[in-house]
C-alpha cells in the first residue's frame, strides 16, 4: 500500500497508484497558531448561534406580548442555560423547532401590522368625514397683543341645537353653549371660559351664513349693537362666532369647531353607549332627573343628548357653566370610546360613527385628536395645569333680556391669559346674585295661556298662600306654550324672586313699560311652585344631600 499525500491509508477497494509530493511546498503553519485561530473560530460560532437564538426568543416574546399571549416555561421547567452553559448542553426533545419559533413571529407580527393597519385606516376615515369649514380670521384688528400670544392655542368650541351645524335633515340655529379653551405656548397651562349664549355684544359686520347648506353666502349682515353672542352664529356661523370672541377677547382663536349635540346621538348610539362621571346627581328644573345617582354610569342616545342639554341644574355655580362642563365630559367619553381599539376594528360600529360624525361636526384646523385632548384635559375641574372659569357677567339680565359682561373683571382676566400670568380672583368669581326680594314686597298678576280651566286661579291662590301679594288673575289674550315671567325695568328684582318660584319659567323683559310684572303659564307649566326658601338660596349655598362622588 503506498501512502496518500494526506498520509491516511488508501480506502479499500481504491487503486494503488504513486503520488508524489513536491519538494518546493509551503511551510505549514505552526500547530499552535492553527489551534488557536480554531478556538477563536467556534468561539465566535457559538456566540454568534446563541446572539441570533437570543433575538428570535426575544422577538418572540414582544411580538406575542403585544397579541396578548404570554409565552412562559412550562411548571417546573428550568429556565435555559446562559451562554456559556449553552454552549455545552446537548439540545432537548422539548425545546421548540427554531422554524415552528419563527412561524409564530411572522404570523403574529403580520395581525399586528394587518390591527395597526386597519385601525388607522378608520381613524383617517373619521376624519375625512368631518366636514372642513373657514372659520378663522388670524388679520383681525380686534386681536389684542399679537407677539404675546405668539405660539399659544386658542380653541372656540360651539355646542349647538339640531340643524345649526349644517344637518339638512333638520331646522333650527340655536348655540347652546360656546366655550373657549386658551392652551398656553409653554403647554403648562389651560384656562376655559364658559361663553353664555345670552352674553349681550355689539356684532361686528359678517357675511351671510347657510345653515341648512353649511356654506357661506354672497352677502353681508351689517353690524348690529346689542344682540346675543348666540346671534353671531345664526346670521353669520363659524366666522361670525370668531370674530365676535375676538373682539370680546382679544384672544387669536387659532381652531374652531362645531358640534350639533342632538347629532351626538347618534354617535352614542353607535357605540352601544358611553359611561359619564358626575360628581352628584344632575336634575334638571325643566328635563327632571337626567343622571339620577351619583358617580359612573352608561348613558344611551336620548340620555346623552339629556345631559348635554340640562341647563337648569340647581346645584350648577351658573347655568352655562354647569352645561359646558357636561358636554366637554360627554365629548370625552364619546371620542375617547370612538378612537378605543375595538371600536377601530370594527367595520360596522365604525361606519354607523362616521356616518353621525359627518352630519353633526364642522371644524377649521381641528381634528379628532384635538378634540379628544381638549375634552379629556377639561373633564376635571381640579386638574393639574387646568383651570375653568365662568365668563365675569352681572347676576340678572337687562331689560333686554341680556347678561352684560363686568367689563373690568374680564379685561383682567382676558389681559392674563394672553400673557401668561396668573389670573385674577376677582375674574375668576362668581357674580354676586341679587337680594331675593320679599314675598310681602312683590304684588304680580296670574294669567293662564295654557287653556286649563281654573290654572290661573289655583296658582295665585298658592302664592297667596305663600306670603305674595296677587294682582289680576285671568286669562292670557292668546294661548302660549311657553311659560314667562315679564317685567319692567322697575320690578326685576321681583320677578327674580317669581322666577325662582316656578322652574318652567323664563324671565321675558317688558321694554317701554313700568310698575308691570306677569306670571304668564303656558302649557310647559307641570305645576311646581317652589316654596321661597327653596327659590331664593342660590345654587352654590344649597345644603348637599350626600358626599359628592369623585370622578377621576
Amino acid at each position: 500500500m503506498v501512502p496518500t499525500s494526506a498520509g491516511a491509508p488508501a480506502a479499500p477497494g481504491a487503486a494503488e497508484e504513486t503520488v508524489r509530493v513536491p519538494a518546493a511546498t509551503p511551510t505549514a503553519p505552526p500547530a499552535a497558531e492553527t489551534a488557536a485561530r480554531t478556538a477563536e473560530e467556534v468561539e465566535e460560532t457559538t456566540a454568534l448561534a446563541s446572539r441570533v437564538r437570543r433575538i428570535d426568543e426575544s422577538l418572540t416574546r414582544l411580538t406575542a406580548a403585544h397579541a396578548g399571549m404570554a409565552l412562559q416555561t412550562r411548571e417546573g421547567e428550568e429556565p435555559e442555560p446562559d451562554e456559556d452553559e449553552s454552549a455545552e448542553a446537548p439540545a432537548t426533545p422539548t425545546r421548540r423547532p427554531v422554524l415552528a419559533v419563527k412561524i409564530l413571529v411572522a404570523a403574529v407580527a403580520f395581525l399586528l401590522f394587518a390591527g395597526t393597519a386597519l385601525s388607522w385606516g378608520a381613524f383617517r376615515w373619521m376624519e375625512s368625514t368631518i366636514r372642513p369649514v373657514d372659520a378663522l380670521d388670524p388679520t383681525s384688528g380686534s386681536i389684542v397683543d399679537a407677539a404675546a400670544q405668539a405660539g399659544d392655542d386658542t380653541v372656540v368650541v360651539l355646542g349647538t341645537a339640531s340643524g345649526s351645524s349644517g344637518d339638512t335633515a333638520s331646522t333650527g340655529t340655536r348655540t347652546d353653549t360656546v366655550v373657549l379653551t386658551h392652551v398656553a405656548a409653554s403647554g403648562d397651562r389651560v384656562v376655559t371660559v364658559s361663553l353664555p349664549t345670552d352674553l349681550e355684544i355689539n356684532r361686528p359686520p359678517c357675511q351671510r351664513w347657510d345653515q341648512n347648506a353649511a356654506a357661506y353666502l354672497d352677502e353681508t349682515v351689517p353690524a348690529e349693537t346689542r344682540t346675543t353672542l348666540g346671534s353671531a352664529y345664526e346670521v353669520g356661523g363659524p366666522r361670525c362666532t370668531v370674530r365676535a370672541v375676538q373682539q370680546l377677547t382679544g384672544l387669536a382663536v387659532t381652531r374652531f369647531v362645531a358640534l350639533d349635540m342632538p347629532g351626538v346621538k347618534d354617535m352614542v348610539d353607535a357605540l352601544g353607549g358611553v359611561e359619564v362621571c358626575v360628581e352628584r346627581p344632575v336634575v334638571d328644573d325643566r328635563l327632571g332627573p337626567v343622571v339620577p345617582q351619583a358617580g359612573t354610569t352608561t348613558l344611551d342616545g336620548e340620555q346623552a343628548v339629556r345631559f348635554a342639554e340640562a341647563s337648569a341644574v340647581p346645584t350648577d355655580s351658573s347655568p352655562a357653566f354647569g352645561q359646558a362642563q357636561r358636554q366637554q365630559r360627554l365629548l370625552a367619553a364619546v371620542f375617547g370610546e370612538a378612537l378605543s381599539t375595538h371600536v377601530l376594528l370594527s367595520p360596522g360600529t365604525t361606519r354607523d360613527v362616521v356616518t353621525a360624525l359627518g352630519h353633526s361636526m364642522l371644524a377649521d384646523n381641528a381634528g379628532m385628536q384635538d378634540l379628544l385632548a381638549l375634552s379629556t384635559a377639561q373633564r376635571r375641574l381640579d386638574a393639574d395645569g387646568v383651570t375653568f372659569v365662568p365668563l365675569p357677567v352681572s347676576g340678572v339680565p337687562n331689560t333686554r333680556g341680556n347678561l352684560e359682561l363686568r367689563t373690568g373683571d374680564a379685561n383682567e382676566l382676558f389681559s392674563a391669559m394672553r400673557k401668561d400670568r396668573p389670573l385674577p380672583e376677582s375674574a375668576t368669581a362668581p357674580a354676586a346674585r341679587s337680594t331675593a326680594a320679599a314675598p310681602d314686597s312683590v304684588t304680580v298678576d296670574v294669567l293662564n295661556a295654557a287653556g286649563r280651566d281654573g290654572l290661573a286661579t289655583q296658582i295665585g291662590t298658592t302664592l297667596r298662600g305663600l306670603g305674595y301679594g296677587v294682582g289680576a288673575v285671568s286669562n292670557a289674550p292668546e294661548p302660549s306654550a311657553d311659560t314667562v315671567v315679564k317685567f319692567s325695568a322697575d320690578r326685576s328684582a321681583q320677578a327674580q324672586a317669581i322666577a325662582g318660584l316656578v322652574p318652567t319659567a323664563r324671565l321675558v323683559p317688558d321694554t317701554g313699560t313700568s310698575g308691570s310684572l306677569q306670571l304668564v303659564l303656558g302649557t310647559s307649566f307641570d305645576g311646581t311652585v317652589r316654596t321661597p326658601a327653596q327659590g331664593a338660596v342660590a345654587p352654590a349655598a344649597q345644603p348637599a344631600t350626600a358626599s359628592p362622588a369623585t370622578c377621576d
